[in-house]
């Protein structure tokens, strides 16, 4: 594969999608979505495949467990972007997921995707921003 890593956002706050996806496409990335609910983003995901992603626990459609659990079959790593910290104990798919809490810097974001995807793919295209 050629081109930048493609990033899944899922995010049901317009702002933060926006500076999220800014963000991402200033470190190298190009994004798919952002998609505001889990409906949309699993109809995207039934013709496509992302390098990376990152959920929000909870959106205006339910939680993202659903998701998630497509995302973990396929072994596409993800990023919980969530300031609702109860979804760490009742999201099951969200096991084991690094999370990084809202509000967060760009800096924080990149190396959280950095961290949890080590393929040079991913890691030699984010620069820190």
């Amino acid at each position: 594969m050629s081109g930048p890593p493609l990033v899944l956002i899922l995010e049901d706050e317009a702002l933060i999608a926006m500076t999220l996806e800014d963000d991402l496409e200033d470190a190298g990335c190009a994004v798919a979505g952002s998609f505001a609910t889990c409906s949309s983003a699993l109809r995207w995901l039934e013709h496509a495949t992302p390098d990376v992603a990152i959920l929000d626990a909870t959106l205006r459609d339910g939680t993202c467990g659903e998701v998630a659990a497509e995302l973990n079959r396929r072994g596409i790593p993800f990023v919980v972007h969530s300031g609702n910290r109860e979804s760490r104990n009742h999201i099951t798919e969200l096991a084991g997921a690094v999370w990084v809490e809202k509000p967060s810097s760009a800096r924080t974001m990149v190396a959280a995707l950095r961290k949890l995807h080590t393929t040079p793919r991913l890691t030699d295209v984010l620069s820190p921003v």
